[in-house]
């Protein structure tokens, strides 16, 4: 259902671009209706201001999934260390927090989290994954197989996919 995108180039610069323009809008929307996804929105509109500027700046850490139709429904910034993956930011298109669009899909974010336990499994880090979650997050890693370290934060937990979930959460995927 999805394909891999697995760098920044100028056609993902263009689909980052309408996802801040959407979320712009989406966040006035959400501040004139007293949303409750009026946080999730503002948190959306924060890491996609980030990671457009991450791909802009080191555009072989960019990665990504598409849909059938094209779109790009997920994206994230990663970095290759010694022993793991590290994924700096994740971030749904903004249509999928809203739920208000035709362009709207279910399980992008996880769907690129597979990829990438698999691309840590092809580097030789058996699907091993690390990263610091916001905690509006935490539960969406919890339920793909992450698990905190006690490292980080309270604010901004470290989290792990370990090799077992890795490959558990790959298995699901295919």
């Amino acid at each position: 259902m999805f394909s891999v995108v697995n760098q920044a180039n100028s056609v993902v610069y263009r689909d980052l671009e309408q996802w801040s323009l959407f979320v712009t809008e989406s966040v006035n929307q959400a501040i004139e209706n007293d949303s409750p996804l009026r946080r999730r929105i503002e948190v959306n509109a924060n890491v996609i201001s980030d990671m457009l500027l991450e791909a802009l700046v080191s555009p072989e850490d960019f990665r990504g999934v598409r849909d059938d139709q094209g779109n790009l429904q997920a994206g994230a910034i990663v970095i290759d260390m010694d022993d793991h993956l590290f994924v700096e930011y994740l971030v749904t298109a903004p249509w999928n927090v809203t739920q208000d669009s035709p362009l709207s899909v279910k399980k992008a974010a996880t769907a690129l989290m597979a990829k990438l336990a698999l691309e840590s499994d092809t580097n030789g880090h058996f699907g091993r994954i690390l990263l610091y979650a916001i905690p509006d997050a935490i539960e969406f890693y919890q339920k793909i197989g992450f698990i905190e370290t006690g490292e980080g934060s309270p604010n901004a937990p470290e989290m792990e996919l370990t090799i077992a979930a890795a490959r558990r959460l790959i298995n699901r995927q295919t």
